[in-house]
């Protein structure tokens, strides 16, 4: 194995185990300057007594260095090595003489470190303070619109674990390592659905490009999400599994409708809703939430198209969902939080701004299962009390977001428009930490 790998696997194992370079170094008798060094390969690490010492303390078996196991004899015919666990993910260990496999490991770990910190204001890129969403768009234009990305099939448990790492970022609002996960996992799925061409690696995809269309519409429209979704639909339908190809287009009818496409994003959407199975005394809880989270889309659309009677019957639908799923307490939750987001986010393109925040008002936001969902609502709340001519409000609620879940604030395009009217207002002078706001979420004023 090479000694810059060695830094590479150095890197990512502290990472993932939360420490800073000073952490290990105060861990193994060295300043984090030298651990510096050997992360970047300007000094390689070549000492073997040393590699096996940082393997023990970051708690990696020494195949993670390319070293032979002194502890376990293992024969060139014996069974593969099971994994290690790294953050949340089992990575399976590289044989000392398989580069392809010590890819594997390298893409993995790297999945698996999410114990990135949002960076503080003092954290810069390319001379301005750190910016999201410009990053996410970087990161998966490249692999959207970029040549095919070279990467090594892995196994499909693998990119599930990664998969789930990924997701994990986005219901948190870390935007920031999202940007690194996202492309690492579409390339691996890509390649492995391409050595493999089977369902499950398809559905992967799928699921992969369904989190990236998510991501993307949260960022201003550039046409990156109408690549990622068609991709997402395409996998689904070779997936063939009816709860993935539901949500694929539903993501596609939300981009359409995201380009002004309302009734036909009510067409796609509910379309998906008739092909679910939600007959019979007890249908499937999965089937189930599904088809409410398709009405709320549709019931969305129906109010950017202005059909208010049309909205109320479709979110009213979704609402008696709920209902069906009493005995799936989490979905249910998922699915009662959705439905008073879209109510809120229906009223509010309506012009009925009290209205968006009586629904607001009426789901304590504790009630919400993720970080993402409840810094969404916030943000509707603060668009409401904006219409409403009440920007003290609007400015204070952001504020509130922005404690609860910086990553979303700071990514959302819909906030930097916010933030860009508030700055206009007549009042912005009751705003006094407005103007260090509009810097943090880089909002155009």
């Amino acid at each position: 194995m090479s000694p810059t790998v060695h830094g590479e696997v150095i890197r990512v194992a502290r990472t993932a185990a939360g420490w800073s370079q000073a952490d290990l170094g105060a861990r193994c008798g060295y300043s984090a300057s030298q651990i510096s060094r050997w992360e970047t390969g300007r000094q390689p690490l070549r000492d073997v007594t040393l590699l096996r010492r940082l393997a023990e303390i970051l708690h990696l078996p020494p195949h993670a260095f390319g070293l032979a196991d002194t502890d376990t004899a293992v024969s060139s015919g014996s069974a593969p090595r099971s994994g290690h666990k790294v953050g949340r993910v089992t990575i399976p260990m590289p044989e000392e003489d398989d580069p392809v496999r010590r890819r594997t490991f390298l893409l993995a770990a790297g999945l698996a470190s999410t114990a990135v910190a949002w960076p503080t204001t003092a954290t810069r890129l390319g001379g301005d303070l750190l910016d999201p969403a410009r990053l996410l768009a970087q990161q998966l234009g490249d692999v959207l619109l970029g040549p095919s990305t070279t990467a090594d099939p892995v196994t499909v448990g693998l990119l599930r674990q990664a998969l789930a790492t990924a997701r994990q970022d986005f219901a948190t609002c870390q935007y920031v390592p999202l940007a690194r996960h996202l492309p690492a996992l579409l390339a691996a799925a890509e390649a492995t659905a391409a050595d493999h061409p089977d369902p499950a690696a398809h559905q992967v995809i799928a699921e992969s490009y369904n989190l990236t269309t998510k991501a993307l519409i949260k960022l201003e429209a550039s046409g990156l999400e109408w690549l990622s979704a068609d991709r997402g639909l395409l996998a689904a339908r070779a997936a063939d599994e009816p709860l993935t190809l539901a949500e694929a287009q539903r993501l596609v009818a939300s981009v359409a409708r995201r380009a002004g496409h309302h009734d036909r994003a009510q067409t796609l959407t509910l379309a998906a809703a008739s092909h679910l199975n939600i007959s019979g005394a007890r249908p499937a809880p999965q089937h189930l939430a599904m088809y409410g989270m398709l009405h709320c889309s549709a019931g969305y659309a129906a109010a950017r198209a202005g059909d208010r009677d049309r909205a109320n019957d479709l979110l009213d639908e979704a609402a008696a969902t709920t209902g069906r799923l009493g005995a799936d307490r989490e979905r249910q939750q998922a699915l009662t939080a959705n439905v008073v987001s879209h109510r809120v986010s229906a009223a509010y393109v309506l012009g009925d701004a009290g209205t968006a925040l009586a629904h607001a008002h009426s789901l304590p936001l504790a009630a919400i299962p993720t970080t993402e969902r409840r810094a969404r609502l916030l943000v509707d709340q603060a668009m409401s009390w904006q219409r409403w001519d009440k920007p003290d409000r609007a400015y204070a609620t952001l504020l509130a977001a922005e404690q609860s879940a910086p990553g979303e604030v700071r990514t959302r395009n819909a906030v930097r428009r916010l933030v860009g009217d508030l700055m206009a207002s007549p009042k912005h002078a009751a705003m006094p930490g407005l103007p260090a706001l509009a810097r943090r979420v880089h909002a155009a004023v």
